[in-house]
């Protein structure tokens, strides 16, 4: 870590021995890159159900690639091909999810019971043979803690239903997003990279995708195997909840080694508590012969070409991963060692930056790449984490700011049309700005009288559509049920909240509107006097990312605008049409939703779907099932993404991740803005990039740069006792 523009200091070896030195080198650059990623670590647990989602769809991902590629080749489009695989895809999947949910969440509290049973009878067995009471004791601890944990997963999984379904569904868009496009977000990720060293980096990320799926499809396969055969076991030997044990060997198949051994303890205990010491020594026996054929006959055939992993490696990451994230932490742990062992050769090889640079003899080159990356990339997280807390301060201040910035831009071009007609800018400034005004009242308005009084009726009515729902499927949809409570709660919540704050609401609106109005009066000539005082060499790139980032911002709210209006006003006439209750509520809320890209558009579509079949008749239950899957594959394939791919240019993967993780930041708020956002940055970071990026310079006496073959050389640089100055 270097300080630039001071002399190099010289390190007297009485001071600082060499071995100090060197260590403190190696040191900071550990330090630094540790800190990152705990800084990465903390973020992502701030973004938990965008973090969930990106390594779920990964996972899915991986284990599907093949099909997707073999499609390719076959002639299909990337896109025939990724949606043929995610469709096979979504179907496993959510078969195995049914399968757990239905056919052994319903059986726990009964294997627990039955385990104490057995924790009992062995308790007493080895009490009879002077066997001493901790060992019983300790027993009946673990039983203990296995009821605990299963209690805790299961009110865990009611509490998180909603974040459940939510990660769930990003998921399923993602798989398809990635099995599509994957391929082209890798070469953009390493574009610049040159070709030699990306090249390298793309065959080991081949490679990677290759041996994860290949253990994903292997472990899939034997888990299979171990859940057939314990099952036949079971059923043969007459021990009861077979299946439900069965389905339990076969997910904890997924976690290596402390899974199984888990599984095997259960059907033991199981076994032992309904038919006897007996049977359960004879299924002891043929778990026993089935494991060592597995293990010398069938595994390495399977697996084949995978990532090889130590045994310690794997039992050290489990529990790692299960600190760190649970019980998706836990499944994910052996896949993401997987992955980095297939990348961290060729990636050290390519951050490697040769013999050209000096360095202290412990810091491998990589190692002193990454680090000084840290540094920077921590001071710059830093700056802004402070310019964030400092507008996060100030609410009334930024809101009115982030809205009026939109709202300008919004209206600029009603602005200029006006001037072609001859108005002045303030006066067109004026009437565009009255008129957004009076529409900002309108909502609000309409929000007030419609949604505030019928808020409560909003909620019970999609609570009784999916209870109805639950009750036609025997049950079968508890969860789904629990996010609709959830939800339900957390919408009229919201809605009263803001109900209850009209004033502030009211101060906002007209702080906006009154600082929109600025921005389009005055806006320009402010903006022009700060480009002129720029340098010249960035004048350009400045004033043109500005222009690019006020067109994105204007063409984003116009056209969803236009969305939101269409999918609101579609909704209003079908629900008339079949006479369901809270319609004009539904289409105030609907209008809002929708811009929240994606998101927004699913929850009011399907907010219209649960009071359908609340109040509605099977016809109409019909008809809406109906459209509501047509608007949305309408919507989410064919509309939206013209209209963000021509206003924000932003991938629809990306819009689909960055909703949730502006609501983790920033609320509703966050959701609104996140995407207009985004749209901006993506349209200004190379010009923003360039501007940043631009040499430094020097002035003559009399103030303007000198020419770059009269800058002065660069200085020494300071460094840390013991490292070499770094070159260039």
């Amino acid at each position: 870590m270097t300080i630039e523009g001071e002399p190099r200091l010289s390190r007297s070896p009485e001071i600082v021995p060499e071995w100090l030195a060197n260590l403190s080198a190696l040191a900071w650059r550990v330090v630094a890159v540790g800190a990152l990623l705990v800084i990465a670590w903390l973020i992502a647990s701030l973004l938990w159900t965008v973090t969930a989602s990106i390594a779920v769809a990964i996972v899915i991902a991986a284990f599907f690639a093949p099909g997707a590629l073999a499609l390719r080749r076959r002639g299909r489009s990337p896109a025939a091909a990724a949606a043929i695989v995610w469709v096979v895809a979504l179907s496993v999947v959510l078969g195995a999810v049914l399968l757990l949910a239905f056919a052994l969440l319903p059986y726990v509290v009964d294997l627990l019971g039955r385990l104490e049973q057995a924790a009992d009878a062995v308790s007493a067995a080895l009490a009879s043979l002077n066997v001493p009471a901790a060992v019983g004791t300790a027993i009946h601890g673990l039983v203990s803690l296995l009821r605990e944990r299963s209690d805790g997963a299961l009110s865990s999984i009611a509490e998180s239903a909603a974040g459940g379904v939510t990660i769930g569904i990003l998921a399923a868009f993602l798989v398809f997003f990635f099995l599509k496009d994957g391929d082209k977000a890798w070469l953009w990720l390493f574009q610049a990279v040159n070709d030699e060293n990306r090249t390298r980096i793309t065959e080991a990320g081949e490679d990677a995708l290759s041996r994860v799926g290949g253990y994903l499809r292997g472990t899939t396969v034997l888990a299979a195997i171990m859940a057939v055969t314990d099952y036949a076991f079971l059923w043969i030997l007459g021990v009861p909840l077979a299946a439900p044990l069965a389905i339990l060997v076969f997910f904890t198949g997924y976690i290596p080694y402390l899974g199984g051994i888990l599984a095997n303890l259960v059907l033991l205990g199981v076994a032992y508590a309904a038919v006897g010491v007996g049977p359960a020594l004879v299924l002891l026996a043929l778990i026993a012969v089935r494991n060592v054929i597995l293990a010398y006959g069938l595994r390495p055939a399977v697996y084949r070409r995978t990532v090889s992993i130590h045994p310690a490696l794997v039992l050290v990451a489990l529990p790692a991963g299960f600190e760190l994230a649970g019980i998706v932490g836990m499944f994910a742990a052996v896949p993401f060692l997987a992955i980095v062992f297939a990348v961290a050769q060729a990636t050290a090889a390519i951050l490697d930056p040769g013999p050209g640079r000096e360095r202290p003899v412990l810091v491998p080159g990589w190692l002193d790449r990454v680090a000084q990356w840290a540094v920077r990339i921590l001071v710059s997280l830093a700056m802004l984490a402070l310019g964030v807390g400092v507008l996060v301060s100030m609410p009334l201040v930024v809101i009115p700011l982030i809205l009026a910035a939109i709202l300008a831009a919004t209206l600029e071009p009603g602005v200029q049309a006006l001037m072609r007609r001859g108005r002045s800018r303030g006066r067109a400034a004026v009437i565009v700005t009255g008129g957004g005004f009076l529409a900002l009242v309108l909502i609000l308005g309409l929000t007030v009288y419609t949604l505030i009084d019928q808020a409560s009726a909003l909620g019970a009515g999609a609570v009784g559509g999916a209870q109805t729902t639950d009750a036609s499927t025997g049950g079968r949809v508890a969860l789904v049920v629990q996010a609709v409570v959830q939800g339900g709660s957390v919408l009229v919540q919201s809605i009263v909240a803001v109900g209850q704050s009209l004033a502030t609401v009211a101060v906002i609106v007209v702080l906006s509107t009154l600082l929109a109005f600025y921005l389009l009066l005055d806006g320009g000539r402010a903006w022009t006097r700060i480009v002129t005082r720029a340098r010249p060499e960035i004048a350009g790139d400045l004033d043109g990312a500005a222009r690019r980032a006020v067109e994105v911002l204007g063409g984003y709210m116009i056209g969803t605008g236009v969305i939101s209006f269409v999918g609101a006003a579609s909704q209003l006439v079908i629900m008339l049409l079949l006479g369901i209750p809270l319609a004009v509520p539904v289409f105030v809320l609907s209008f809002i939703l929708c811009f929240i890209p994606y998101i927004g558009g699913f929850i009011s579509t399907g907010l219209a779907l649960l009071l359908t079949i609340a109040y509605g008749s099977p016809e109409a239950i019909a008809v809406m099932v109906v459209w509501t899957i047509v608007f949305n594959l309408v919507t989410g394939n064919i509309v939206s993404p013209l209209v963000y791919g021509k206003t924000v240019h932003l991938h629809p993967a990306i819009v689909l991740v960055a909703i949730p993780a502006g609501a983790a930041v920033a609320g509703i708020l966050g959701m609104f803005v996140v995407v207009p956002t985004l749209g901006v940055v993506a349209a200004t970071w190379r010009s923003v990039l360039g501007i940043i990026g631009q040499r430094r310079h020097a002035l003559k006496p009399g103030g303007s740069p000198a020419p770059e073959a009269e800058l002065p050389a660069r200085q020494p640089v300071a460094t840390i006792p013991g490292e070499a100055a770094p070159s260039g």
